[in-house]
């Protein structure tokens, strides 16, 4: 019966131990995500005030967008989240894939994430771009100028977007804010138990 009783107490303090573990790991996990989103978000919000001092207006240095049609695949699938960064007039070339808000009659205004296909000097000494979605059989019909673009795509993330319209309904927000909260609050609670129980028994023993 003792042996038991013992078999049983060095199970539940694996399964204490593990979890213990596991919930460590997880909590340094969203620590460096955080960690990370505040660093970029610094970057971009120096550049940000660094160009207003200097009066300068531009387009963000790193912006995020969520593709929702299916002119791009298959390099870039419905759902997918792109990270674009803003670049120098006249540094684009034929292959890069851009963002930009169109000029087209019949979507102007709409912002676009199109391949490269061609370029052509303006007298004004910068470039027009024409672009083509991969998926569409025909070229863009009108060409894009630099003051358009958004920047260069640089980072695909497939699926984001189903996270982010998940995360965006109540369910979904109760799942990746809530419950989090409440595991650290427990989390805290388990610890604090566990430190006021091994004083009791030191004062027993004592």
């Amino acid at each position: 019966m003792e042996m038991h009783v013992i078999d049983r107490k060095e199970k539940i303090r694996k399964i204490g131990k593990a979890s213990k573990l596991l919930l460590r790991a997880c909590l340094i996990t969203v620590f460096v995500i955080l960690l990370s989103l505040f660093g970029f978000m610094a970057v971009c919000w120096g550049d940000s005030l660094y160009n207003e001092s200097k009066g300068i207006s531009k387009n963000p240095l790193f912006n995020a967008y969520v593709v929702i049609t299916e002119s791009m695949v298959p390099t870039i699938n419905v759902n997918d989240a792109i990270v674009v960064k803003r670049v120098k007039n006249n540094s684009l070339d034929i292959g890069d894939i851009i963002t930009f808000s169109s000029n087209d009659m019949y979507f102007k205004g709409l912002t676009v994430t199109h391949r490269v296909v061609g370029k052509q000097l303006g007298l004004d000494g910068n470039y027009f771009y024409r672009t083509k979605g991969d998926n569409n059989a025909l070229e863009d019909t009108a060409l894009v100028d630099s003051s358009s673009i958004y920047g260069k795509v640089v980072i695909r993330l497939p699926k984001v977007g189903y996270v982010q319209s998940f995360v965006s309904s109540p369910f979904g927000f109760i799942i990746s804010i809530i419950i989090p909260v409440l595991l650290v609050i427990i989390y805290e609670f388990w610890r604090v138990t566990r430190v006021i129980k091994h004083e009791y028994k030191k004062i027993e023993i004592l």
